[in-house]
């Protein structure tokens, strides 16, 4: 059983939903974060009622609330696992900027946003943990990638960039990188390719995204910051 309490973005779908119950099964408290309130009163329910904070995280103004919600419930941090993310291929030649604007704003600027808030001493505890889902694109750079690989490099550079900066209050910052992940995102891809061809240990399940998270959110890597962590199945990254 943890004492720790962690907010999870894109909690209701995916990663984020898989991250969410298996936190809850190890005993940690949760503040549930996703834009979807319907969604969001399920994964609350299934997770024993763990609080729940509306947030569309395309929207900056909007995080602030989140922590405010904290500060209203009596509610310290132990940890932050942002798993909020869209999944978009575009070809260069296609490329909108609305598109751009998406995906960097929901995989870094939302992150910096909330990490900032996140160091607030009100808000977190020394020692704290901060968890990105990032992705092996951002180091893979495939064919029709580049506004998905260069917002999670983006997302990258965040993390290392943090954990120097927020070593002051032992709070580490780390992030995953896995190749396909069993979620809805990897649909298309699915129909394009043979996934064993490129993945030969397979599709990854999302529980093993969250063993991961648990073990960065855990005292077993307090010495662990700044990382970016491979999960490939097998893929050849270089």
């Amino acid at each position: 059983m943890s004492d720790k309490t962690v907010l999870v973005t894109g909690c209701t779908s995916g990663i984020g939903l898989e991250v969410s119950r298996y936190l809850h099964e190890e005993g940690y408290g949760l503040l549930l974060v996703g834009r979807n309130e319907e969604k969001l009163k399920n994964v609350s329910e299934e997770t024993g009622n763990m609080p729940y904070a509306v947030c569309d995280l395309e929207d900056d103004s909007q995080i602030g609330g989140i922590f405010d919600f904290c500060i209203s419930k009596g509610i310290k941090l132990s940890g932050m696992v942002h798993c909020a993310g869209l999944g978009k291929d575009v070809p260069i030649r296609i490329i909108r900027e609305n598109d751009m604007k998406r995906l960097m704003q929901v995989h870094y600027f939302a992150f910096l946003e909330l990490c900032k808030i996140f160091y607030n001493r009100k808000i977190s505890e020394d020692g704290a943990s901060i968890v990105a889902i990032s992705s092996i694109s951002s180091v893979t750079k495939r064919k029709g990638s580049t506004l998905y690989s260069a917002s999670k490099n983006a997302l990258n550079t965040a993390v290392q960039v943090a954990s120097k900066e927020f070593v002051k209050r032992m709070i580490r910052v780390n992030a995953i990188l896995p190749a396909y992940v069993d979620t809805h995102f990897i649909d298309d891809i699915e129909d394009m390719m043979d996934i064993n061809k490129v993945q030969p240990m397979g599709l990854i399940p999302t529980v093993a995204i969250a063993e991961i998270v648990e073990f960065l959110l855990s005292d077993k890597s307090k010495y662990i910051t700044g990382a970016l962590i491979p999960v490939t199945a097998g893929m050849e990254v270089n």
